[in-house]
C-alpha cells in the first residue's frame, strides 16, 4: 500500500506539471508551416512521390508532380527531417519550425534505401550512422514485401535478431543471444509487458499494426530501464497524413500451408491539426504441416485487433491518446502420440481420441490445452515547447489477460496484470551548437491478481502469486555532435520493489487463508527491493570515402523477473514444471560493442562485434526431478555469464545496375560460463550462427505500362550446427545444420493517367524445396509424449519440426484524398 501512495502522489504531481505548462505555454498562429521542392541532384528534375517524414511528430507527406511539398498546423520546435524516394538515396535535415518556412532538397539516386535513416529508439533523434550503438531498421517496404505470422516475424532475420517459437502464431524475440525479459518490446512507445517472461505465447503486438521498426542491439538500460538489458525493439505505427488530407488503405493475405487468412483496413485523417487513425483487422490460421509430421496438431490461431489514435497539433506543441484491444487465442501443441508417432488428442473428443483431417483444418482454436489472451492499452502522449526545449509526459494503462484453457471455456490458470508506464523527459537540442540533453524519469507500476478457480473437477494452476511491483528510474544523456564525431554518454539510477502476497491451497486446490489445517503454501509473502545504476558512453565518427566507425562501452542492470522469484507450478504451455528462486540477485552486466561501416554508391557494409559480461545470470536449470510426469526446472543464477558474437550486413547495390540488389546478412554467437563442467559450460538457448542472402531483379517501368516497381527475388537461409548447448540432463539437445530457399515476386498495378496506385501485389514461397528441419529455438522440438505421459527429449528429431513450403499471396489496395505514393522499392 505504502509504494502504491507514492506512485499516486507521484503520478499526480508530473499531471500538474504538465497541466501547468500546457497553460503557460505559447500558443502563436501561424507558425509550424513548412514547404519545399525535392528535385533529382544530377538531372534537376522534380521527384514525383517523394517521402517528407519527421520522425518526432509522426507526420509525413509526398511531393506532387512538381517536386513540391507542404506540410502546415505543426507544432513550433526543432526536429529532425526525413526525405526519401524510391530509386534515391535519403537525406535528413535538422529544422526549426520557429523560424524554418521553405527547405529545398537534391537527392541522389541509388536503390539502397537504409543510406541514412532516422532512428529514434535510442530516445533522441539522431541517423542510423551517427548511433554509438548498432541499430537495425526494418522500413516499411521490408515488412510489405515479406512473408509473416506474428509482429517478431517481421524482425527475425535481421543480423543479432533471432525468435524463439512454440508454433506459427506463438513467437518471442531475441537480441544478441538474449530474450523475454532482457528484451524491451515498445509500440508506439508503449512497453509491451504482457507476461514477457512466458515462452508459450507470443508478443502481443498485431503485425498488420506495424509501420516500421528499430531494434537497438545491445543494453540501452539507460533510456529505459531494467528491461532493456539486451535492447530495444520499437514497433511503430503508421504517419499520419498531412493536413487536410484523409488516407488509408485495405490490406489482404493468404498462406497455404497453415491456411493463414488475414485482413487489415486502415485509415487516417488530419483536419487543421486534428489528427486521427484508425486501424482494424483479423488472423486467423489452422494447423501448420511439414514433411515430417504432417499436420501439426495444437498450432491454429486466430486474433483480432482494433486501434485507434486522437490527436491534436498546436504551435505548442501535441498531445494523442491511442487506444487499442487485441484479442488472442491459441492452441498449444505438447506432442501427445501413439507409439506410431500419430497425433493423439489428450482426452477423447467427442468419442474420437485422433484429430481428422477437419480437424486439422478447423481455424477453432478451442481444444483443450489452448489459450486465450486478451490486451487492452490506454496511452495519452504530450509534447509540450518550453522555451528551446520540449517537455513530454507519457502515461498510460494495460490490461493483459491470461486464460489457460481445460476445455471449452474453462481457465485453470486466469492471470490478469495491470501496468500503468509512465514517462517525463525534458529534451533540449541546439541548432549550431550540436549539443543534445534529455534527462527525465520513467518507470513503470504493475499489479497482478490470479482469477477465479475454475469449478469443479477443474483444478486451479496457480504459477505465480498476487503482487505490485513498482519501478522508477531517472537518467541524463548527452550527446555532442561535432562535423564527423558524435559523442555520446550518461547516467541512470532504477529502483524496483516487488511485493507478493501468501497463498495457501486446501487438498481441492482451493485458496484458503494461510495457515488452515491441512493446507499447502503455495507462496510464501515476500518484499524484494532491487537498485542499480546503469551507464553508457560511446562515439560514431565519420571517416573519409564514406566508411564510419562506432565504440560504445555500457554498463546493464536487470532485477529478476516475477516468474524467477515466484514461479511454483506447471506451465502448460512449456510442458515444464518451473520453480522460482526469492534469493535471486539483480544482474549486472558490462558491454562493449564496435562497429565498422561503409557506406558507397555500389556497397553498403556493416559489422558489429560484441563483448557481454554479466554477474548473477539468471537461468531456469533442469533438475533429475520430474512432477506427474513433467521435468522440473528450478531458477538459478551463475556468478558469471559471457556473451560474444559478431553480425553484420552487405548489400550490394551497383550504381550502373540499377535493376540488381544482393542483400546479406550474418550472426554468430558464443556463449560461456567460466569454470563450469562440459555439460554446463554454455547458455541455454543461443541461437545457431546463420547466413541469409537474398538477390533481387527489378524491371524497367513502361512510360505507359499499367504495371510499375515490379521485381523477382530468390534467396537462402544457412543455419549451421549448434553443439554449443547447455546438454545436462536434456536441457538442450545438438540442433541440425539446415538450409532453406525462398523466393518472391511484387508489383503496382496503377493508372496510366493519374500515376496513381490501384492495387499492390506481393507473392512469396518460403521453404521452397519442402525441408523438414527444426530451428534451435523451436522449443515445440522438446515436445513428446506418449499416451498423454511426457517423455525425455533425447534427440532433435523426437519432438515438432518446423513450418515445412508456405506460399503467400497479400494485396494492399491504398485509397485517399491525396495522391497515393508507390509502396515497393523499384
Amino acid at each position: 500500500m505504502k509504494f502504491e501512495l507514492r506512485f499516486i502522489r507521484t503520478f499526480y504531481i508530473l499531471l500538474f506539471l504538465c497541466i501547468s505548462i500546457f497553460a503557460k505555454a505559447k500558443t502563436i498562429t501561424g507558425i509550424g508551416s513548412i514547404t519545399g521542392n525535392i528535385t533529382n541532384k544530377t538531372t534537376g528534375l522534380p521527384i514525383h512521390g517523394a517521402t517528407i517524414f519527421i520522425p518526432d511528430l509522426n507526420i509525413g507527406t509526398s511531393t506532387d508532380e512538381k517536386g513540391n511539398y507542404l506540410l502546415k498546423q505543426l507544432p513550433e520546435g526543432e526536429y529532425l527531417m526525413q526525405v526519401s524516394a524510391i530509386g534515391y538515396g535519403s537525406v535528413t535535415k535538422m529544422i526549426n519550425l520557429s523560424n524554418t518556412y521553405s527547405v529545398d532538397f537534391k537527392l541522389s539516386a541509388s536503390n539502397y534505401e537504409l543510406s541514412d535513416v532516422v532512428v529514434t529508439a535510442l530516445g533522441n533523434t539522431t541517423t542510423k550512422k551517427r548511433a554509438p550503438i548498432p541499430i537495425s531498421v526494418v522500413t516499411h517496404n521490408m515488412i510489405l514485401q515479406g512473408v509473416a505470422n506474428t509482429a517478431v516475424d517481421l524482425i527475425a532475420s535481421q543480423p543479432g535478431i533471432s525468435e524463439t517459437t512454440e508454433g506459427a502464431g506463438t513467437t518471442k524475440p531475441q537480441i544478441n543471444g538474449l530474450g523475454f525479459d532482457r528484451v524491451l518490446t515498445l509500440m508506439d512507445g508503449v512497453p509491451q509487458e504482457d507476461f514477457q517472461w512466458g515462452d508459450d505465447h507470443g508478443l502481443l503486438v498485431d503485425p498488420y499494426g506495424v509501420y516500421d521498426a528499430e531494434i537497438i542491439r545491445g543494453p540501452a538500460s539507460l533510456q529505459y530501464g531494467a528491461s532493456a538489458e539486451a535492447g530495444v525493439i520499437s514497433f511503430k505505427s503508421e504517419p499520419l497524413p498531412e493536413n487536410g488530407t484523409v488516407q488509408g488503405s485495405v490490406l489482404t493475405e493468404y498462406h497455404t500451408n497453415n491456411g493463414f487468412l488475414g485482413t487489415s483496413v486502415h485509415v487516417a485523417g488530419n483536419h487543421n491539426g486534428f489528427v486521427w487513425a484508425l486501424t482494424a483487422s483479423g488472423e486467423e490460421a489452422h494447423s501448420y504441416s511439414n514433411p515430417k509430421d504432417g499436420y501439426v496438431w495444437g498450432t491454429a490461431w486466430n486474433q483480432t485487433n482494433t486501434r485507434l489514435i486522437l490527436g491534436i497539433n498546436k504551435s505548442w506543441g501535441y498531445s494523442r491518446l491511442t487506444l487499442s484491444a487485441l484479442h488472442r487465442r491459441i492452441e498449444v501443441p505438447d506432442g501427445n502420440r501413439d507409439s506410431t508417432g500419430r497425433f493423439m488428442f489428450d482426452s477423447p473428443q467427442n468419442g474420437k481420441i485422433y484429430p481428422t483431417g477437419s480437424d486439422f483444418l478447423s481455424y477453432s482454436a478451442d481444444i483443450a490445452g489452448d489459450k486465450v489472451l486478451d490486451e487492452y492499452q490506454a496511452w495519452w502522449q504530450n509534447s509540450v515547447n518550453v522555451g528551446k526545449g520540449r517537455i513530454g509526459l507519457d502515461v498510460g494503462f494495460t490490461k493483459s489477460i491470461h486464460h489457460d484453457i481445460d476445455t471449452g471455456r474453462i481457465g485453470s490458470g486466469n492471470l490478469l496484470v495491470n501496468d500503468i508506464p509512465y514517462s517525463l523527459k525534458y529534451q533540449i537540442a541546439g541548432e549550431h551548437s550540436g549539443l543534445k540533453l534529455t534527462t527525465g524519469i520513467n518507470g513503470i507500476y504493475e499489479f497482478q491478481n490470479n482469477g477465479a478457480a475454475p469449478p469443479a473437477p477443474y483444478i486451479a494452476d496457480y504459477e505465480i502469486p498476487n503482487y505490485t511491483n513498482f519501478e522508477i528510474g531517472g537518467y541524463v544523456v548527452l550527446e555532442k555532435n561535432f562535423k564527423n564525431l558524435t559523442l555520446s554518454g550518461g547516467v541512470r539510477f532504477d529502483r524496483t520493489d516487488f511485493v507478493g502476497d501468501p497463498m495457501s491451497l486446501n487438498s481441492a486446490g482451493n485458496i484458503v487463508p494461510p495457515g488452515t489445517p491441512g493446507s499447502d503454501v503455495q507462496f510464501t509473502g515476500f518484499n524484494n527491493k532491487y537498485t542499480g545504476p546503469s551507464g553508457s558512453i560511446g562515439a560514431s565518427y565519420q571517416l573519409p570515402d564514406n566508411n564510419y566507425v562506432k565504440l560504445n562501452i555500457s554498463k546493464s542492470y536487470r532485477a529478476p523477473a516475477i516468474n524467477e522469484l515466484t514461479s511454483n507450478g506447471l506451465n502448460i504451455g512449456s510442458n515444464a514444471v518451473q520453480l522460482g528462486n526469492l534469493n535471486l540477485k539483480a544482474e549486472q552486466g558490462y558491454q562493449i560493442d564496435f562497429a565498422y561501416g561503409y557506406d558507397g554508391k555500389d556497397v553498403s557494409v556493416e559489422a558489429d562485434g560484441f563483448y557481454n559480461h554479466i554477474s548473477n545470470f539468471i537461468f531456469a536449470n533442469r533438475t533429475d526431478s520430474v512432477s506427474e510426469g513433467y521435468p522440473v526446472y528450478q531458477y538459478v543464477s551463475s556468478n558469471t555469464a559471457i556473451i560474444t558474437g559478431v553480425s553484420g550486413y552487405l548489400n550490394i547495390h551497383p550504381a550502373a545496375a540499377r535493376w540488381l540488389e544482393i542483400d546479406n546478412g550474418f550472426t554468430y554467437i558464443y556463449s560461456h560460463i567460466p569454470n563450469a563442467s562440459d555439460s554446463t559450460s554454455h547458455l541455454p538457448w543461443i541461437p545457431a550462427p546463420h547466413l541469409t542472402s537474398e538477390i533481387k531483379l527489378r524491371l524497367n517501368d513502361g512510360r505507359n505500362s499499367i504495371i510499375k516497381g515490379t521485381y523477382f527475388k530468390f534467396g537462402v537461409q544457412h543455419d549451421w550446427a549448434q553443439n554449443n548447448i547447455y546438454s545436462a540432463l536434456y536441457t538442450e539437445v545438438p540442433a541440425a545444420q539446415y538450409t532453406l530457399f525462398n523466393a518472391g515476386i511484387g508489383t503496382n498495378f496503377v493508372n496510366r493517367k493519374t500515376g496513381r496506385v490501384i492495387c499492390s501485389f506481393f507473392a512469396n514461397c518460403t521453404n521452397l524445396t519442402n525441408v523438414a528441419y527444426a530451428d534451435h529455438l523451436n522449443l515445440a522440438q522438446y515436445f513428446l509424449s506418449y499416451n498423454g505421459t511426457p517423455v525425455t527429449v533425447t534427440k532433435q528429431n523426437q519432438g515438432i519440426y518446423n513450418m515445412g513450403r508456405n506460399i503467400s499471396f497479400k494485396l494492399v489496395f491504398p485509397f485517399g484524398s491525396t495522391e497515393n505514393k508507390p509502396v515497393i522499392t523499384q
